[in-house]
């Protein structure tokens, strides 16, 4: 996924809206499909795999987020998430997701961006796995 329009992350944001920071080391199930967790996450250390029925869909690096529709659209999670390599991440509630938006309008756009490269992402594969034929592909876009 492409992410060169995005500056790096400054993590002190973070700390300012009291997000906690929390460890798992390499191998360690951060989500389950089937819960809620109602949090994102952001990768301050290391690398983690998103996977849905043992497929790596995406590894996400540090500086990267996950777990976003946990605060927009508050679901049982679908993906597995674990860590490649030791991790250090940032959670965040939906409470300190708007606390950081309004004082960081900047990140509320990233999130956005996230989310639409990560719809456009999953319609290409739909699209190639002939799941979706070239029309449905338009008006998905």
């Amino acid at each position: 996924m492409n992410r060169t329009n995005d500056r790096a992350i400054d993590f002190r944001i973070f700390k300012e809206v009291d997000s906690h920071e929390v460890a798992y080391p390499a191998g360690s199930v951060i989500l389950t499909p089937g819960e809620t967790s109602r949090m994102m996450y952001i990768v301050k250390e290391g690398v983690v795999s998103v996977q849905i029925h043992n497929m790596t869909v995406e590894n996400i690096p540090e500086g990267n987020i996950f777990g976003e529709m946990g605060i927009v659209d508050p679901q049982p999670h679908t993906a597995k998430v674990v860590a490649l390599t030791d991790t250090v991440l940032f959670g965040i509630d939906e409470q300190q997701f708007l606390k950081l938006i309004s004082t960081t309008p900047t990140f509320a756009v990233r999130v956005m961006r996230v989310l639409a490269r990560r719809a456009r992402a999953m319609n290409a594969r739909l699209l190639e796995n002939g799941v979706m034929d070239s029309e449905q592909f338009e008006l998905a876009e």
